[in-house]
């Protein structure tokens, strides 16, 4: 008997399904490609393929992600961003070793290695930053992407005020034991991935 593969009912069930199936595998969909993610629900709906099909694609995308050639590669992108951003951040006196400076390395550390791309500042402890902190670090963030032009590998820079998670139903971390209440958040693509860094915030 031809056993028949479990297809997706439409993309929108399809992008449901991998990208829950992601997250079971902790692996951010970020990292892969519009067009590839497009092809891949394109294989979940496809009833010679369908979702395991898709889902030993996305495998295959998290295997070349950890690659070391593929971690050159990464490498060789930020080093030749046309910006040249982390040189002029490191010749401007406002921003070289501040705050900012550091959420940035973080992230592109994190872009490098094709890690998780939503991240958090460790203050040490179960500290929080104050909120007037916050709000220079928010000014430094948007000082930062003042020197990008839009060409280079850094883009959208983005800052939110600090949000109320339990208030907004999200005070729990997966399914730990932990919970988050006040919370900044900063965001910037590299080279197309978008990562976040959260930051606890005293209420």
């Amino acid at each position: 008997m031809v056993t028949v593969p479990a297809i997706a009912k439409n993309a929108d069930d399809a992008k449901t399904q991998l990208t829950s199936y992601c997250a079971d595998i902790s692996f951010d969909p970020e990292w892969i490609s519009p067009e590839k993610w497009q092809t891949t629900i394109g294989i979940a709906c496809d009833k010679q393929y369908g979702l395991e099909e898709a889902k030993r694609t996305i495998q295959q995308d998290m295997l070349d992600l950890a690659g070391s050639k593929a971690k050159e590669n990464r490498q060789a992108t930020l080093d030749g961003d046309p910006d040249d951003l982390f040189d002029t951040i490191e010749a401007t006196p406002a921003l070289n070793n501040t705050l900012a400076h550091k959420i940035l390395k973080l992230c592109a550390t994190a872009y490098v290695g094709g890690e998780r791309v939503n991240l958090g500042l460790g203050l040490g402890g179960k500290k929080k930053m104050p909120p007037a902190e916050y709000t220079t670090l928010c000014g430094l963030w948007t000082l930062a992407a003042g020197h990008i032009t839009g060409a280079g590998v850094f883009t959208e820079f983005v800052s939110h005020p600090p949000q109320d998670k339990a208030a907004l139903g999200k005070g729990n971390v997966g399914a730990t034991l932990d919970t988050r209440g006040l919370q900044g958040n900063l965001l910037v693509k590299i080279n197309g991935v978008r990562f976040n860094m959260h930051i606890d915030i005293a209420g």
